[in-house]
Parts: C-alpha cells; sequence; structure tokens
C-alpha cells in the first residue's frame, strides 16, 4: 500500500534577516518579499529540492551597481511562481533583462537566475536547488 504526503507549503516573507540566511545579497535591499517552496514530482525531483523566489527592491544608485556586477544570460523567463507574483510583476518580467544568478548563491540554492524589470530597480530572484 502506497502512503501519500501531502508536500509542505511555500514560505513566504518580508523579513530581509530570513532571507539573507538562505541566500547572498551582493547589495542591501530596501525591500523584498519572498517566497520558498517546494519543487519536483514523484519520482523525479524530490522532496528536498526547492525554489526560492524573491522580489528585491533597491535604491537607483545600488541597483546600478549590482547590474553593473551581474553577467548577462540569454534566458528567458520561464518561472512557476504558483501565483505569488502580482500581475503587473508577471507582465514587467517578459521584458526583464536576464543575468546569472551566481553572485546570490548559498547552501544547496545554487542554479537560477536573477531578472531585473525594465525601467527600474526592482530585481526577480529566482534559485533552485536540484
Amino acid at each position: 500500500m502506497t502512503t501519500q504526503t501531502a508536500a509542505p507549503a511555500a514560505k513566504t516573507g518580508t523579513d530581509l534577516e530570513t532571507l539573507e540566511k538562505t541566500v547572498t545579497l551582493p547589495r542591501r535591499p530596501q525591500a523584498v518579499q519572498w517566497r520558498m517552496s517546494p519543487r519536483g514530482v514523484p519520482g523525479g525531483l524530490g522532496p528536498t529540492d526547492t525554489q526560492l523566489l524573491a522580489v528585491l527592491e533597491y535604491p537607483a544608485a545600488e541597483a546600478q551597481a549590482l547590474q553593473a556586477g551581474l553577467k548577462p544570460t540569454r534566458l528567458t523567463v520561464k518561472l512557476e511562481d504558483g501565483g505569488w507574483l502580482p500581475e503587473a510583476t508577471r507582465e514587467a518580467l517578459k521584458g526583464a533583462t536576464a543575468y546569472d544568478a551566481a553572485p546570490f548563491f548559498k547552501g544547496s540554492l545554487r542554479q537560477g537566475t536573477v531578472f531585473q524589470l525594465p525601467q527600474s530597480s526592482t530585481f526577480v530572484l529566482v534559485l533552485f536547488s536540484s
């Protein structure tokens, strides 16, 4: 007999201190919203695989300094946010510039991309374990 267990619920927050325990922040944002959720399917990606999604808002000068230190990538946005992101952010992501998220890696979160929303100081960070 097989017993199915419910996947752990996503955790969300707006506190910078918790986010800093999870990821490296090359520049300190003025505001954050984050969501840590399990990812994967039974028999594939396992129960310890996670995805972190964070919206990072910076003062203009800090955003420019952060952007200057990032390496552009050709990745496009394919984001499973579970409906968490506001519609306006999802729309803005369609025109976002993608960067390698290596400067944000920490612990098991060693893959991902960071997107800068057009004409803004807002970045959307997507990291995941595998």
